[in-house]
């Protein structure tokens, strides 16, 4: 099998009307080859704070840190922020090769007859696309092989799961409006995050973004994630010194 890009991808918010606040899609990408090692720095950070638990049984779930549930009603507020901040360190560090690119959805201009949802995925799915196309031209000026990119998507239940592969079936085999989708292979793998590291890693990313451009945050909490935000800035694809609608694309 040839070496493949594995996208994590995880949402924060909700892609309704009902809901005014942004949503976010984002995804953590690496090579197959940086899977094991950033596996186990998650893994580490697990048992820097649960040392009495297997790592399996604790899932890094910014929701659930927040709200102290799950594992982390045993925390303090202080002890959470504490897993958020290695977490984030880890992501930003040089040795922990990830790139993120991310769509933030801004309900406030978007029409209302647009479908949320499939407006994320398709814009994501194009950035995704064009990045690999990106490192395929460095690898062929090499004499390397193309590769390809395989969709780790966190699971909702098999119902949503399926009617979400039927919404994105069609986009991932025909292409979007602006692009086709070649580097992207095979239909989404969707997965529970409980087992999957990095997708807890993207899910702390996604959540990260919409606490960066949300409007109704305590300025604390403002404070903080700014900090968190500007840690992981530099892993956003970025194009001719510019992140902005290549590592985060913000629509309309």
């Amino acid at each position: 099998m040839k070496p493949v890009f594995l996208a994590y991808v995880d949402s924060s918010g909700r892609p309704t009307f009902e809901d005014s606040e942004n949503f976010v899609l984002a995804s953590v990408i690496t090579q197959e080859s940086n899977w094991q090692y950033i596996d186990n720095g998650v893994k580490k950070i697990k048992i820097k704070h649960f040392p009495s638990l297997p790592d399996d049984d604790v899932e890094i779930h910014a929701k659930d840190m927040i709200k102290h549930q799950r594992v982390f009603t045993s925390l303090t507020p202080k002890e959470c922020y504490a897993v958020f901040t290695d977490v984030f360190d880890f992501i930003a560090d040089k040795d922990t090769n990830v790139t993120i690119i991310a769509v933030l959805i801004d309900k406030s201009k978007l029409y209302r007859d647009r479908d949320i949802e499939t407006w994320a995925y398709r814009l994501l799915f194009e950035r995704i696309n064009k990045f690999i196309e990106r490192r395929n031209n460095e690898l062929l000026k090499a004499q390397f092989s193309r590769e390809y990119g395989i969709l780790i998507m966190d699971s909702e239940g098999t119902t949503k799961d399926n009617n979400l592969r039927r919404k994105l079936f069609l986009m991932l085999r025909q292409g979007t409006l602006y692009s086709q989708l070649g580097c992207l292979i095979e239909d989404p793998l969707f997965t529970d995050s409980k087992w999957r590291n990095l997708s807890q890693l993207v899910d702390c990313v996604a959540y990260c973004i919409r606490k960066k451009y949300r409007t109704n945050t305590p300025s604390d909490f403002t404070t903080l994630w700014e900090g968190y935000y500007t840690k992981i800035e530099s892993k956003f694809d970025t194009v001719s010194g510019n992140y902005l609608g290549y590592g985060l694309k913000i629509f309309p």
